[in-house]
């Protein structure tokens, strides 16, 4: 029968062996690389193995599994007790059929068989295998509260006798046990056979199909559960299911406690109690954790080729146990193995550390420093650097008893005792404080897991309790908030109480509560930010149109989008196209939601669980490694495709609306090398600057005598007798440099200028050197006087083309001719004919065409 609890089940597993298994097979998901090169029977070892996993990774030893196949070697009581008592018979029932695994707890020492089976060199009788089973299950130990079953899994290409088929259904029926016929290659059970097929595989599907469909009819005479009826499968669908990620089956642990309406201390007539018992709704669940292990012990599962690259060496410590196991007193083969793949385990020892270069030890540091236990390996797994041994002979141990807690308290510590502080006088118990409308929950007020509530079920008096409670919560639309307390003394917990009701059968109805823990007022962070739809100048002015705040026209493409991207609305549709709307009210229709937490599944855990399954069944990762995720994990990573396609027009307009850019990458540019000093340049005489007046009179006047040499390629200018170079007037003083505009770091007097100062110098401003230029550009012809700022202009536009190409701005050049040419053409412009020139400097000046870019790109690297 089957069981409401975690575990208690048990599975055998008839794989057919014959030498039909041994051909190339079908994979269902064969386009995704996964069935190239494998038979029949490696695919069905990965179905057997992968459903064997979840049964493994829960550790429960309810788990029970057994493996038989049939087609290849004999190994089975049956067999052997026929064999005693009809000795003469050459054709016994059970030949041919081998029990792998007897039904025991599943281990990965299970999943390791089965990926060792080999095709055998008979034709495997089903039926037979059935009755192995079915005597194995008879022979193991376990209650009336099992879940039992037995999944056959052949390909039909062998031709069996059916004589023990009545049997087979008898037996079922007595045992209680589940049937499920996995065919390779069959049809859908909705479909007919396909005459196409050889005639034993014709003849097995028609045989399965019957035998099915008589025990389904035996069986539901005397049961109402679907769990316990037979039923027929195609492998192709089955291996489908089980690659696809399954949650892992949990049932909370049920608890029991009161819940008080009133005091009763204040008044015990009014106060009511009520038993109720709860169990956890929603928990977060976590990936798998690695474990430290012992690297020797790995190094025994796994070992390395020797350095002078013959076999496996083995270790000094797997010599060791061998020697002690074939010793009177070594350890058994469990023990072996229990050695090998054991955990490390670790503890902690409290020394006080001196500060480095303190003297005489009047500062001291606590410090908890681990130690691993390690200490008797081999040096080859210990060894530790000389300066470790020099800091641990000023450590000092402290024992575990002088070691007291102690709070933080600023930059001190406040020591403390356990027992210091009596706890808050709490009762346990749920103590409802008071009632409010639903609709005055706030969302982010819901923290933590989720529970059940429900009344206690021996107790027919609190059912009716309970039951009104919520029936009258439920009209008025109201929540009870709360005070949970798990045990006398204990941290009190404020939460809240939903009402809601579960209708499990006709005219049945089930009354429960769900509870969420709300924060304290220590839990809840502000976040304040100024207002999106509202602008406020420094002084408080109100601006109701500005570049932060939206227009309605931006508004309503931003709201035609979001409803154009209604998930839950595509689902429907998709629905309908499917076809799978037909047999759906409107109602049933309006629930369908593109997202439903029940079929999404963690990526990481399943994931990780993957990963552990393809190394446990897989010798060489390398050779082999881990596939790409399942659809099933990533199917809500992306927007869907149909969807997406839909809104692009909606996007369009919204881009236009909003004037979105696309942001062009950061690229910096590469720095110059300055050049460096000429061998005249840099030189201080340090006699003729610090030196007396003689000194100094008398260089100077020499060098006044020397005759100045010209510098290379450059004209001496003629001497003239009259003028002495001490009567030369000075130069005039240079004027101020014109400044940019705020903001800006281009000035409209000296663009050309401003703008090679800016490309040459440090630092990455090449878009911000073009931006300002650009605006300086668009700001001097509109105050030209007549065309006299155009040839500076035009200028400027080459200069941001020749920088645009060599810092790849292609994009930032692009459209700032675009909207260039958009303001000259506009009617207010008083220059229109700029344009004219712009045409007819050319190339020089002209938009950047992508073959030009990329031209220039390729030159660059």
């Amino acid at each position: 029968m089957p069981t409401d609890r975690a575990g208690y089940t048990l599975s055998v597993y008839a794989i057919d062996v014959s030498t039909s298994m041994g051909e190339p097979g079908d994979d269902p998901d064969g386009g995704k690389g996964k069935g190239k090169g494998k038979t029949k029977l490696d695919l069905v070892k990965e179905f057997v193995a992968r459903r064997c996993e979840p049964k493994i990774s829960s550790g429960r030893k309810t788990e029970a599994v057994g493996i038989l196949s049939f087609g290849g070697k004999t190994n089975n009581q049956a067999h052997r007790a026929y064999v005693a008592q009809n000795p003469e018979d050459e054709d016994p029932p059970y030949a041919d059929v081998a029990c792998d695994v007897a039904i025991q707890t599943a281990k990965p020492k299970t999943v390791e068989v089965v990926m060792n089976l080999d095709v055998g060199e008979h034709e495997g009788n089903p039926v037979s295998a059935l009755m192995v089973a079915l005597d194995m299950i008879h022979t193991h130990k376990h209650t009336k509260s099992w879940a039992l079953e037995v999944v056959l899994i052949t390909d039909g290409e062998s031709a069996f006798k059916q004589d023990e088929y009545e049997d087979a259904m008898a037996r079922l029926d007595e045992l209680g046990v589940r049937l499920s016929v996995v065919g390779i290659g069959f049809e859908p059970i909705d479909r007919p056979v396909d005459k196409s097929k050889s005639r034993n595989k014709r003849l097995a599907e028609k045989f399965w199909r019957t035998f099915v469909q008589m025990l389904y009819e035996q069986i539901s005479q005397t049961t109402q559960s679907e769990e316990m009826l037979p039923t027929i499968e195609t492998f192709e669908e089955a291996l489908s299911a089980a690659r696809k990620p399954r949650a892992a089956v949990v049932n909370g642990t049920v608890s029991g406690i009161d819940l008080y309406i009133g005091s009763s201390d204040i008044d015990p007539e009014q106060a009511i109690r009520i038993p109720i018992k709860y169990s956890k709704a929603t928990m977060k669940a976590r990936p798998p954790s690695l474990s430290k292990a012992w690297k020797p012990a790995m190094d025994l599962q796994a070992p390395l080729q020797s350095k002078t690259g013959g076999p496996p060496s083995a270790s000094q410590l797997m010599s060791s146990i061998a020697q002690q196991s074939q010793s009177a007193n070594g350890p058994s083969a469990g023990d072996l193995a229990a050695m090998i793949s054991a955990d490390v385990k670790h503890h902690s020892a409290y020394v006080i550390k001196r500060a480095v270069g303190e003297e005489g030890g009047k500062e001291t540091q606590a410090s908890q420093a681990p130690n691993y236990g390690l200490e008797g390996l081999d040096e080859e797994y210990n060894e530790e650097p000389q300066e470790h041994e020099a800091e641990q002979e000023e450590e000092e141990v402290v024992a575990k008893e002088d070691i007291v807690k102690a709070w933080r308290y600023g930059s001190t510590w406040v020591p403390m005792e356990v027992d210091t502080f009596e706890p808050l006088e709490t009762r346990k118990g749920v103590e409802v404080l008071g009632f409010f409308p639903q609709e005055n929950i706030k969302r982010h007020h819901l923290m933590g897991e989720v529970r059940y509530i429900w009344p206690d079920l021996t107790s027919p008096k609190a059912q009716i309790q309970f039951s009104s409670l919520v029936e009258g919560m439920h009209l008025r639309g109201m929540c009870a908030v709360v005070r949970w307390v798990l045990k006398d003394r204990a941290e009190p917990v404020i939460g809240l109480c939903v009402p809601d009701f579960s209708y499990p059968g006709e005219e049945k109805r089930l009354d429960f509560m769900f509870w969420v823990k709300l924060p304290f007022a220590e839990d809840e962070h502000n976040f304040w930010f100024p207002s999106l739809t509202t602008y406020k100048t420094s002084s408080g002015k109100v601006i109701t149109e500005h570049p932060l705040l939206p227009t309605d026209e931006q508004c309503e493409a931003m709201d035609e989008l979001v409803e154009a991207m209604d998930l839950d609305a595509y689902a429907r549709e998709q629905h309908k196209l499917d076809g799978e709307d037909e047999e759906m009210d409107g109602e049933e229709l309006e629930q369908v939601t593109w997202f439903d937490p029940i079929n999404s599944f963690n990526p990481v855990i399943h994931r990780i669980k993957e990963a552990i399954f393809h190394a446990s069944l897989t010798q060489d990762l390398d050779a082999d490694p881990l596939g790409p995720p399942h659809p099933e994990l990533v199917k809500f990573f992306e927007t869907p495709e149909g969807l997406g396609e839909r809104v692009q027009g909606v996007t369009q307009r919204l881009k236009e609306k909003l004037d979105i850019k696309k942001v062009p990458p950061r690229v910096r540019a590469a720095k110059k090398t300055k050049e460096g000093l000429r061998p005249d340049e840099g030189y201080i005489d340090i006699d003729e600057f610090f030196g007396d007046g003689e000194a100094g009179g008398e260089t100077t006047k020499s060098k006044k005598d020397e005759p100045e040499t010209p510098r290379k390629g450059v004209k001496p200018e003629p001497s003239s007798p009259e003028v002495d170079r001490h009567d030369v007037p000075s130069p005039t003083p240079k004027t101020t440099p014109a400044k940019p505009k705020r903001g800006r770091l281009i000035s409209n007097e000296n663009p050309i200028e401003d703008f090679d100062r800016l490309i040459e110098g440090e630092g990455d401003v090449f878009r911000k050197a073009l931006q300002d230029m650009g605006a300086v550009v668009l700001e001097n012809v509109a105050a030209s006087f007549s065309r006299q700022a155009f040839p500076l202009a035009i200028e400027c536009l080459k200069k941001m083309r020749e920088v645009a190409l060599m810092y790849e701005e292609v994009e930032t050049y692009n459209e700032y001719m675009d909207e260039l040419e958009k303001h000259v053409k506009e009617p207010e412009f008083k220059h229109k004919d700029f344009w004219k020139s712009v045409e007819k400097a050319g190339q020089d000046v002209s938009r950047i065409s992508p073959e030009e870019a990329q031209a220039a790109l390729e030159g660059y690297e």
